[in-house]
């Protein structure tokens, strides 16, 4: 078990220096999972378990009750033979170059990727099968690897979306301490649209009574389309199992005077119908502002003809 440093304050956000935490060094059986679910695609890979951004809203602090921890951003597991494991998968005869889903439950560009660097390894296995891909990330440490990326692009489809939530820093920094700032990743957007990488935002998850002024919204929608995203997708934040204990002594720490009108918006896990066709006017009348609707395109395999030609 290696242990990692300190963290220091720098401005509204916490610099990731070396963040004490516990990394474990695990062997996957396998690189690729499906889920019925499609979101993207219905493939998904990860190459770490548990996420150092400490977002405080993260849905998949689930996932760490298989792993006999519940200290989602404090062990953070890292799958060291994930490029083997995923050559593995693509040699396998039932695979049909399904368009993978990489970073879907966990950042893999999340800080730790700068000392163990897996995703590089992981884009050259992509390019070697001429699978195409869709990386999920609030990190612009993305852009180390564009070079991959783009001679990824040039023979299967690659797609990066990211997530934004708050332009406001002084929020941001408090709900997602360890990420960058949303206008240095959404201005990343317009980097990898320079090399012809088709982009996305998934504008989520907003917050209710915290993220949701029309301000931020606006500000998002616009960076977004002048960054040249394709597509945005606007989602309230869901609450589902231990993330709501979670999320709430959050919010009762850092923003007290928001907590009732926050939890006045969820019955359950979900926040509730009149606040959802609020919250759906506001999106309607930004993507008629900006014209900016959703672009999905089809997203397959470019593969060269193997059929031999007879002579």
């Amino acid at each position: 078990m290696d242990t990692l440093g300190k963290n220091e304050a720098n401005g509204d956000h916490i610099d990731y220096n070396l963040q004490t935490m516990a990394v474990k060094e695990i062997k996957a059986k396998t690189a690729l999972h499906y889920h019925s679910k499609e979101f993207a695609t219905n493939w998904d890979l990860n190459i770490y378990r548990g996420c150092g951004h400490r977002c405080i809203y993260c849905f998949a602090q689930y996932s760490h009750k298989y792993l006999d921890t519940e200290q989602f951003f404090d062990d953070i597991f890292v799958k060291i033979n994930i490029p083997d494991a995923l050559n593995a998968d693509f040699t396998k005869r039932s695979w049909k170059n399904n368009l993978v889903n990489v970073c879907g439950v966990t950042d893999g560009y999340q800080p730790i990727e700068e000392q163990y660097a897996l995703m590089p390894k992981i884009i050259e296995v992509f390019i070697k099968y001429k699978n195409p891909m869709i990386i999920t990330t609030k990190s612009t440490l993305l852009l180390r690897d564009i070079d991959l990326l783009e001679k990824l692009n040039k023979i299967a489809s690659v797609n990066v979306q990211v997530s934004a939530s708050s332009i406001d820093e002084s929020i941001g920094g408090k709900i997602e301490p360890f990420a960058p700032p949303t206008v240095d990743r959404l201005k990343m957007l317009g980097e990898l649209g320079k090399r012809s990488i088709s982009t996305g935002v998934l504008m989520m998850p907003i917050i209710p009574h915290l993220t949701d002024n029309i301000e931020n919204l606006d500000a998002i929608f616009r960076l977004s389309k002048e960054n040249g995203a394709k597509y945005i997708f606007p989602q309230v934040l869901h609450l589902r199992g231990n993330t709501k204990k979670v999320f709430l002594n959050y919010i009762h720490d850092l923003f007290p005077g928001l907590m009732e009108k926050i939890k006045s918006v969820y019955n359950g896990s979900y926040a509730n119908k009149n606040y959802l066709a609020a919250f759906g006017e506001k999106i309607r009348l930004l993507r008629t502002k900006y014209n900016f609707y959703n672009e999905i395109r089809e997203n397959k395999p470019r593969r060269e003809d193997s059929q031999l030609k007879l002579l």
